[in-house]
């Protein structure tokens, strides 16, 4: 026996306790290793099958349109150049001292509104000393006419008295020559009068030129005199134009000429306008510019408010083709390699590569001929770091796209 009096054969309780939790920590360790071993097979292999399937396990982040029926126009543009629809540069018809202008820059004038007027005393005295000449011719018909009446009597009693024998043969013939001469005078004084006339009729035309008006409705473009020159009919007093309807010239390539037939609806569009205007052709050129191989065509363009000014340059639009309903996309969602055209179409949750055939293209969309149908949803940002088969996400679309996988696709 000890000298503590406890045996030592005897294993002591606390002894007995530290053995059973080792053992019991020890099943616990083991069971939990195991565990964690079963899972992580488990997590491995579904986790290599998962990438197998699909390598972007995280969808990308994609823009998207729905292919929808719509109309769709090809457009061509040229560049045009604004003239007026009139432009008449006045002048003088007589020559003269200019006693006033009753016009400015930018004023509107009506047909036949004063624009300016020569001094006119000259002139009125012409008229004066014409209508005295005519007065003076008139009284000379009137005499050479009573010469002639009394030159026809004298010939009857020569004659008369001639068949009785009681003058001579010269006395007729004295009577005869004298009626010819009386008409010759009368003759002469009905030209005399003739030319009076003329010359009257001239003078009150000068008198009627001195006032200098507006042969059109139009406005003042530029005015180049003031009172107080002389002019004279090769002097210009200012220029009218007329610019409503504004006279648009566009030089169309002789390849595109079937575009600008009479009667074709045009857009115009001009800095300054707010608004694109419609126009119509009204003539074009029969000939081609050898030079520029270009045909010259007019357009006609409403201008009421005179907004399209001559001179300004503008921007003419044919329309070249044009459909009223068309299958059309964004023409961003087009992918273009190895002279292929492709779009990435949604599939439910991931992209499919599809090869379509494009049409007409204008203002961003593109109309498509085959490889779509109304409704599907293509790519059109983002396109370009997805491949086929890759998952997607987008939020301008709806919640999730049906799925359109079809057969051969």
């Amino acid at each position: 026996m000890a000298r503590d009096g406890r045996s030592r054969s005897a294993p002591s309780v606390w002894e007995g306790m530290t053995r059973i939790m080792r053992k019991a920590v020890t099943g616990i360790v083991a069971v939990a290793l195991a565990a964690a071993g079963i899972g992580w097979a488990i997590y491995t292999t579904r986790a290599t099958e998962a990438l197998s399937q699909r390598p972007d396990v995280i969808p990308t982040m994609v823009d998207v349109a729905r292919a929808s029926a719509g109309p769709i126009q090809k457009t061509v543009r040229y560049v045009a150049t604004v003239e007026a629809a009139e432009s008449v540069t006045i002048l003088p018809k007589v020559t003269g001292i200019l006693d006033s202008i009753h016009v400015d820059l930018g004023d509107h004038v009506e047909k036949g509104q004063l624009i300016a007027k020569v001094v006119d005393e000259e002139f009125i005295q012409r008229l004066k000393q014409a209508q005295a000449n005519l007065e003076l011719a008139e009284a000379q018909l009137a005499r050479s006419r009573i010469n002639l009446g009394v030159a026809e009597r004298e010939k009857k009693r020569t004659e008369s008295a001639s068949s009785q024998g009681l003058t001579t043969e010269k006395e007729l013939d004295t009577a005869v020559a004298g009626l010819d001469t009386a008409k010759a005078d009368v003759t002469l004084a009905e030209a005399e009068v003739s030319r009076a006339k003329a010359a009257l009729e001239e003078a009150q035309i000068n008198v009627q030129n001195t006032q200098i008006v507006s042969p059109m409705t139009g406005t003042i473009d530029k005015r180049r005199v003031d009172a107080g020159s002389l002019v004279s009919p090769s002097t210009p007093i200012c220029t009218v134009v007329r610019s409503s309807p504004a006279k648009i010239i566009v030089n169309v390539p002789e390849s595109e000429i079937y575009l600008a037939q009479t009667g074709t609806t045009t857009l115009v569009d001009a800095a300054g306008v707010t608004n694109v205007i419609r126009g119509q052709v009204d003539r074009v050129s029969p000939t081609v510019d050898m030079s520029t191989h270009t045909t010259e065509v007019e357009i006609s363009v409403p201008n009421e408010d005179g907004a399209l000014r001559p001179g300004m340059s503008a921007d003419v639009t044919f329309v070249a083709r044009q459909k009223q309903a068309a299958l059309l996309i964004p023409e961003s969602a087009l992918l273009r390699s190895n002279n292929s055209l492709d779009v990435l179409r949604i599939d439910g949750d991931i992209v499919k590569r599809i090869p379509v055939r494009a049409g007409i293209s204008s203002e961003g969309k593109v109309e498509v001929l085959d490889g779509l149908e109304e409704g599907d949803l293509v790519v059109v940002k983002g396109q370009f770091l997805v491949e086929d088969g890759d998952p997607v996400r987008y939020e301008n679309g709806p919640v999730k796209a049906p799925s359109t996988t079809r057969e051969g696709t």
